[in-house]
């Protein structure tokens, strides 16, 4: 009998799996994505005391005044973290688009999702 007409978990046939676990890259992928995740937080937090205050009709009926402009500190702060962000998310799906091997492996959506949503956010901010 030949290589290629074992089957079996243990004869290293087509149902044979070698892979015993996640390996390194496979956890840096999560990881990867809790920090990204992180990041965007800290900067939706951040975006939040930057931005220009809300003006409203009260607040033009009551002759409030209010800030129109974005805090220049905290924006610098917010497009740092925001780069960050998309840096560390491109560097995710690049390293899990060449991992992606068998049919078994899949791209991870929230990264996908995350990715639009900081550059969305960036370029929003760089206008």
């Amino acid at each position: 009998m030949t290589a290629h007409y074992r089957t079996g978990q243990d004869k290293g046939g087509p149902d044979f799996e070698r892979r015993a676990g996640p390996d390194l890259l496979c956890r840096a992928f999560k990881y990867l994505a809790i920090i990204a995740w992180l990041l965007f937080f800290v900067a939706l937090v951040l975006s939040h005391y930057a931005r220009p205050d809300m003006d409203s009709g009260l607040v033009r009926y009551l002759g409030i005044d209010i800030r129109d402009y974005w805090r220049p500190q905290l924006t610098f702060w917010l497009v740092y973290l925001l780069w960050g962000c998309v840096i560390i998310t491109a560097a995710s799906i690049v390293l899990n688009w060449v991992r992606l091997k068998r049919y078994s492996d899949h791209l991870h959506f929230n990264i996908i999702v995350l990715l639009l949503s900081a550059s969305g956010m960036l370029f929003y901010i760089m206008r």
